[in-house]
């Protein structure tokens, strides 16, 4: 327990929690500018990510598996999520969207994944 609270992404997640707090408790959507929105969506995006890949790291560590490269899954739900929360925030987001966006995510992850599997060397 004690390495996980020196490990330098724990300390980056408490920051971000406090971050996130103060922003989004002192701020309500209706009463700032538009490029704080921007600043909004991406503080939760970001937070997002470093709690994906925590995640991911605690599950590694009970043995599920979370594959090679935990990082490349954690941006493509990120990217996805970030999509959604973007097609919501202007109010376009519909079940439609969904049902084409998160298959999406899912073959640009297996792309991805296909990619850097055969560029790399055979032994």
């Amino acid at each position: 327990m004690k390495q996980i609270l020196v490990h330098h992404r724990f300390g980056l997640i408490i920051l971000l929690l406090a971050v996130d707090s103060l922003f989004f408790g002192l701020t309500s959507p209706q009463k700032v500018a538009s490029w704080l929105l921007v600043v909004g969506v991406l503080l939760f995006l970001t937070s997002l990510y470093y709690f994906l890949l925590a995640g991911l790291t605690v599950a590694r560590w009970y043995g599920l598996p979370t594959g090679k490269r935990p990082r490349r899954l954690a941006k493509v739900l990120v990217g996805t999520t970030g999509f959604l929360v973007a097609l919501q925030s202007i109010g376009e987001l519909s079940s439609r969207d969904v049902l084409v966006l998160l298959p999406l995510g899912v073959i640009v992850y297996l792309y991805s994944y296909r990619a850097i599997w055969r560029s790399q060397p055979s032994a």
